[in-house]
């Protein structure tokens, strides 16, 4: 029998601070495709169960067209059953407000609820108020049955709101503890009888959310139960860090970040952060480098995290306006931050540079 976890999938997200308002409207459209991707794999697979681990939606706020989207994908795929908690980005099912839901779809509400699914019995609630303290006393599953728990919270040692308290589900006779909440996978043992497992998101969105993204596919029969992530995101999400200490010319840095992406897919998504220390003699345009290297992939977002270096010493005698301006800044009471910012400014502008604040 073969079931896939997911979560996190966040449709009709709003995605305005990292995207245009053109590449967030394809964007949220192809978060819906991998959704029906993975529905598609589902069926092909002959996967039993998809369980839906929370935050299937962004908000409370979804369009009719991407509920009716959802719920056409899931009544296409009537082999296949579906389990579905929200999340706490999901408020209400408001999203799904006067529409007929498939057979095939399974809800749950603010109490247990178990669904026998073949010889594996699924158990999953939305615990809201003091029920996510009272629910582990509440909890009652036969060692008998190959049990898998759903939740949608943040794992603790202790209980509370939107907290799983790991150590009051011990020893409860759970296979396969399905979370949802965090956004990248991750997989550890619970007790000896079974696993908690965060899936991960199916597709990152933001530069918070790096790295391969997909969902966990669960194998279990009688003798055994195994589980594997199956990256399944249409866009991978990069981080690149790149030191500029040795580097002068913006060509010089333009060719560093293209050698530490190269080995990134020209469909992907990246940020660069510049590092390390720089002169006043660095070249470092950022809008010539993001200007350069946008082609080169779906999206690219530049942070300058480099470091003005200056040697106090090498100005003590200097005779010259540029050397009185660097003493004064460096005598001021400012922080070393803004000392920079205005060195450097103020350099570009003795120069004859455009300086933009």
């Amino acid at each position: 029998m073969k079931i896939i976890h997911c979560s996190d999938i966040h449709l009709d997200s709003a995605l305005g601070s990292n995207f245009s308002a053109a590449q967030a409207k394809e964007r949220n459209a192809e978060l819906c495709a991998t959704f029906a991707r993975m529905v598609a794999f589902a069926v092909r697979q002959q996967v039993s169960a998809v369980l839906i681990a929370g935050d299937l939606f962004d908000s409370q706020q979804v369009s009719a067209q991407t509920a009716h989207f959802v719920l056409e994908q899931i009544r296409g795929a009537s082999a296949v059953t579906f389990f579905y908690i929200r999340g706490n980005h999901e408020e209400s099912r408001d999203a799904f407000f006067g529409m007929q839901l498939p057979e095939n779809l399974k809800t749950f509400g603010n109490s247990w609820k178990s669904v026998r699914c073949g010889h594996v019995v699924i158990t999953a609630m939305e615990p809201e108020g003091s029920g996510w303290l009272d629910m582990y006393g509440q909890l009652e599953l036969r060692e008998s049955d190959v049990n898998i728990l759903m939740l949608h919270g943040q794992v603790s040692t202790q209980p509370g709101a939107e907290q799983i308290a790991l150590p009051l589900l011990r020893g409860k006779h759970i296979r396969y503890l399905a979370l949802g909440h965090l956004h990248s996978y991750q997989k550890e043992r619970l007790d000896m009888d079974g696993e908690y497992c965060y899936c991960g998101c199916l597709e990152g969105r933001g530069f918070d959310e790096c790295g391969e993204k997909g969902f966990v596919l669960l194998e279990t029969d009688d003798s055994g139960f195994t589980s594997r992530f199956v990256p399944f995101g249409s866009r991978t999400l990069h981080e690149v860090r790149v030191d500029i200490t040795q580097l002068e010319t913006v060509t010089q840095i333009l060719s560093a970040m293209k050698q530490a992406s190269a080995h990134i897919c020209d469909t992907d998504l990246v940020k660069f952060t510049l590092c390390g220390a720089y002169t006043l003699q660095t070249q470092k345009d950022l809008v010539f480098l993001q200007k350069m290297l946008a082609p080169d992939f779906y999206h690219v977002r530049i942070r300058d995290e480099s470091r003005l270096r200056i040697d106090p010493e090498g100005y003590a005698c200097d005779v010259s306006l540029k050397g009185e301006f660097i003493r004064l800044v460096l005598a001021s009471a400012r922080s070393d931050e803004e000392k920079e910012k205005i060195i450097s400014c103020g350099i570009r502008a003795l120069m004859g540079e455009e300086v933009t604040l």
